[in-house]
């Protein structure tokens, strides 16, 4: 397999703070270990901005341009993208990049994404990636992105969301994006998605898992998914569609104090790249 993958050291604009430190430590104590063991072919480009004056908003789009081309460029050269990221939004450049308009997406997650300008309660960008990457908000710098256009709720499928505002509850359910929050439900809901698009991407935020079994970063809460049941769902993804890319965001590393956030990516990693016999 030929991999390509992209560290995006950006927490709300700032550069290797915080979230930020995250996909430097994913791909060197994790990734590049293990894509050498597995014997892939690989190469790795940071993405970064140059800006004198830089701004949260304005930082978090000028990455979604470049990596929207970067993803783009390799995977024409036939390399799989995948994404080490600080924030969740990045994940609209590599879905722009993968090609929105005939992308399925699954979206692991503990909160709804899908908060607005109009109403966000805490001013963080961060909750907005599914709100922007359906057109619901910040419309005139989504469309700056190279391959960007708004994906429909319904080749959209949110996964393990447990804290969510009712203004996202409200947004999820108008466009028509499906939340499976129910273990039991899981493995059919993901198949009978994956069977119906032409190739998904897969975006997983690792405050999806459960206390219980990692702390990835400071906004985790009670009640999310076992590293099995992740697993589980990457199996059915892998079954019934082909994965066009996927991507790894909010790890602080710091916060990770014993190590099984990253022993949990690790494992989901391995299970997405080891080969097939």
């Amino acid at each position: 397999m030929n991999i390509c993958v992209f560290t995006v050291a950006y927490d709300s604009g700032h550069y290797r703070a915080r979230m930020g430190r995250g996909p430097d430590h994913l791909y060197e104590s994790g990734l590049k270990p293990l894509l050498t063991r597995l014997g892939h072919t690989f190469r790795h480009e940071e993405i970064t901005v140059s800006d004198s004056h830089p701004a949260e908003i304005k930082t978090a789009f000028a990455l979604c341009r470049t990596i929207a081309e970067r993803v783009s460029a390799n995977q024409s050269e036939g390399y799989l993208p995948i994404l080490l990221s600080g924030n969740c939004n990045a994940a609209v450049g590599a879905i722009s990049g993968c090609g929105s308009q005939n992308t399925g997406v699954i979206w692991l997650d503990a909160h709804g994404e899908s908060t607005t300008p109009d109403t966000t309660s805490s001013g963080f960008l961060d909750g907005m990636g599914i709100s922007v990457l359906t057109g619901q908000s910040w419309r005139k710098l989504a469309f700056t992105i190279p391959g960007f256009s708004p994906v429909p709720g319904e080749r959209i499928l949110l996964v393990g969301s447990r804290d969510l505002e009712t203004d996202e509850i409200e947004l999820l359910n108008r466009v028509g994006v499906t939340r499976i929050v129910g273990i039991e439900d899981q493995g059919s809901s993901v198949a009978s998605f994956a069977h119906k698009v032409d190739g998904v991407y897969l975006h997983l935020d690792l405050d999806v898992l459960d206390p219980s079994e990692a702390i990835a970063n400071q906004w985790t809460p009670t009640g999310g998914l076992t590293i099995e049941a992740v697993k589980q769902i990457v199996k059915s993804i892998q079954r019934n569609t082909r994965i066009k890319g996927f991507g790894i965001a909010s790890y602080d590393p710091e916060v990770d104090r014993d190590g099984r956030a990253l022993s949990a990516a690790l494992a989901i990693f391995e299970l997405l790249l080891a080969p097939t016999i």
